[in-house]
């Protein structure tokens, strides 16, 4: 029998995964991610994959030597989704279970891996899902594996913008307003701004979220990502967590990751708020964020910097300030950029400008090369 998830979830469950399926050659990868993290301690192992959606780490728990995976979801189709994948191939030793540990117990065997990945920070009480999790794994060796987004980064900027201009829209509608996305920001909207919840974790109150629920962290993974990629990704850096739940020789310090564009937000700040107050109506609202994506994930280039993904967002906020006749409306840090930057546009001098003091990368280069809308 299947429990009735609260629609907001699995609106949201299907505008993350319909069109996805699983694929052995993923299932793969994932398996190697698994088998370089955990090491010969996935052996026979008994596994909890909470927040499961498609499936793919469950199955590829199994694939690396898992003895057994208990998949949850809260949302009912990604439930039913991975029963039929399961059926069709016969694999027998997953347990796949509709619900939600913040709302009722889940029977299970104790486990000796607990995986929350990509789940925790679109959970409203994350604190009490941590303390669940670690009564389903109460064993000295149990590990867990946490992950969380991280505050302060370039992708908190534009999702949080973009939120902020597009409401959060059901599976129907953003299909059809996907449509101006390219395919990566296509690919990040449907998670993070059709998701009804986000958080995102400075490495300060991460820690004390692992503390609360009595985690010690003994190492950092490199990351999924990283691990495909061979290399870090400054515009977001979740924090992953490799953690015990009993005291554990060699508990590390949080740290936050390296990123150096933080003067750079503060600029875009200024100009998000200007954009903010000038586009009223509610499609031009859709459209901009839908830009503002776009403009995001198409300068990335490899992600091992930024500079240019800034440097097209400051001027799609300016673009799109000249389209609603916000330009000469801004007011305090706003005005002051957008001065600098009509003297840029103009190739005037702008050494002396107020705004051409601030100590930013973004800033300097603006004042430094002549720029074009």
């Amino acid at each position: 029998m299947y429990l009735v998830a609260p629609t907001p979830i699995n609106d949201y469950a299907n505008t993350m995964f319909r069109r996805e399926h699983l694929h052995s050659g993923w299932l793969d990868k994932c398996a190697a991610y698994l088998k370089q993290t955990f090491g010969d301690s996935l052996t026979g192992a008994r596994v909890i994959d909470y927040g499961c959606g498609r499936g793919n780490w469950g199955l590829a728990f199994l694939r690396a030597g898992a003895e057994h995976v208990l998949a949850i979801d809260a949302a009912i189709d990604n439930v039913r989704r991975l029963e039929d994948y399961c059926r069709r191939n016969e694999i027998s030793n997953i347990d796949i279970v509709h619900g939600d540990l913040l709302c009722r117990n889940i029977p299970s065997e104790p486990a000796d891996i607990v995986w929350l990945y990509g789940v925790m920070h679109h959970v409203s009480r994350p604190l009490a899902l941590l303390q669940a999790l670690r009564d389903m794994a109460p064993g000295r060796d149990a590990q867990f594996y946490v992950y969380g987004y991280d505050a302060h980064s370039l992708r908190q900027f534009t999702v949080e913008t973009a939120r902020q201009l597009y409401p959060r829209p059901h599976e129907d509608a953003f299909r059809q307003e996907s449509l101006a996305l390219t395919r990566d920001a296509r690919r990040r909207a449907r998670d993070d701004l059709a998701a009804p919840h986000i958080d995102w974790y400075s490495a300060m109150t991460f820690a004390e979220l692992l503390s609360g629920a009595g985690l010690e962290p003994v190492a950092r993974p490199s990351g999924f990502e990283t691990f495909l990629r061979g290399h870090s990704n400054q515009e977001f850096q979740p924090h992953e967590a490799l953690c015990r739940g009993v005291p554990a020789d060699g508990a590390m310090l949080w740290s936050e990751p390296e990123r150096g564009y933080g003067d750079d937000l503060s600029v875009l700040s200024a100009l998000a708020r200007e954009v903010n107050f000038a586009v009223t109506d509610g499609p031009s609202r859709t459209r901009t964020a839908l830009g503002l994506m776009n403009t995001h994930f198409a300068n990335l280039g490899d992600g091992t910097s930024c500079a240019d993904a800034i440097y097209e967002i400051f001027l799609y906020f300016l673009h799109v300030l000249d389209v609603h006749g916000g330009l000469g409306q801004a007011e305090g840090l706003g005005a002051e950029y957008i001065e600098l930057a009509q003297a840029a546009l103009a190739d005037a001098p702008r050494g002396h400008l107020r705004a051409a003091s601030r100590s930013s990368a973004l800033v300097r280069r603006v004042v430094e090369q002549p720029i074009r809308l």
